[in-house]
């Protein structure tokens, strides 16, 4: 299996770009139960002792070998192929460190280092790719004034943007997250009630207060779920009409 481990921070200490020559060290750390970390299981430790021809117990977590173990990562990636001893020990070791993350979805602010799969890397890159395709065919299907109201939904005012600008903001929505545009527009039943409540509420029509949203001084609903149903019961239809008349003489 081959491995990528990759530089998440520019510099894990101080946050500032790394001059191209400057290293880190990975290295062991004492767990907060007492033990030195490995990264290694009994089993581990015994089978890469006889792979990589060590003594027995020379992997153990109290041997001298983990004083002055440590991992040296750059700028450049650092590959590793596990079907190599040598690099499947460093590889156990790094994919259980706290400083490092083992996956793209599991990096966090502690962490300096990722871990990814070439394999899992490019297959997380074909499902990004084909729903991009999808949101772009999508996109080719609307109309600005649909383009307009989709940017609605992500907050973005359009009255004074030309039709070029519009376009030119959806893509760049959908460059930046084509799954949320598709969960925003494209699978949203309720997109154009979405639309007419988030103009509204710029327009100072519907009030939010928190999780509150109000029409003059009635209580339409407790969160936007609770709105929509509210403005979709057509038993509201002339609060809904009202709304409509509002926006359109702002």
């Amino acid at each position: 299996m081959e491995i990528i481990v990759r530089i998440i921070k520019s510099n894990p200490w101080i946050g500032i770009t790394k001059w191209p020559t400057c290293y880190d060290h990975v290295s062991s750390y004492w767990t907060r139960s007492g033990n030195l970390y490995t990264g290694l299981t009994a089993e581990d430790a015994a089978r890469l002792e006889k792979e990589l021809g060590f003594a027995e117990g020379h992997l153990a977590p109290n041997s001298n070998y983990w004083d002055t173990f440590a991992i040296k990562i750059g700028k450049k990636d650092v590959l590793l192929d596990t079907d190599k001893p040598e690099d499947e020990l460093k590889y156990l070791f790094l994919k259980g460190h706290k400083r490092v993350a083992n996956g793209l979805n599991k990096i966090t602010p502690a962490t300096d280092y990722v871990i990814i799969n070439k394999n899992s890397e490019a297959e997380e890159a074909n499902k990004i790719n084909k729903i991009k395709r999808e949101a772009y065919r999508e996109m080719d299907k609307m109309s600005i004034e649909d383009m307009r109201k989709c940017l609605r939904l992500y907050g973005i005012r359009t009255e004074n943007m030309s039709n070029e600008l519009i376009e030119a903001k959806l893509t760049e929505q959908i460059e930046k997250d084509p799954r949320s545009y598709i969960l925003k527009w494209v699978e949203n039943p309720n997109k154009e009630i979405n639309f007419v409540i988030e103009e509204a509420i710029a327009k100072n029509i519907i009030r939010k207060n928190r999780a509150q949203y109000y029409f003059g001084t009635d209580l339409i609903g407790n969160g936007l779920e609770d709105v929509i149903a509210y403005l979709k019961d057509k038993k509201n239809n002339d609060i809904k009409m009202a709304i409509l008349n509002e926006i359109k003489s702002k």
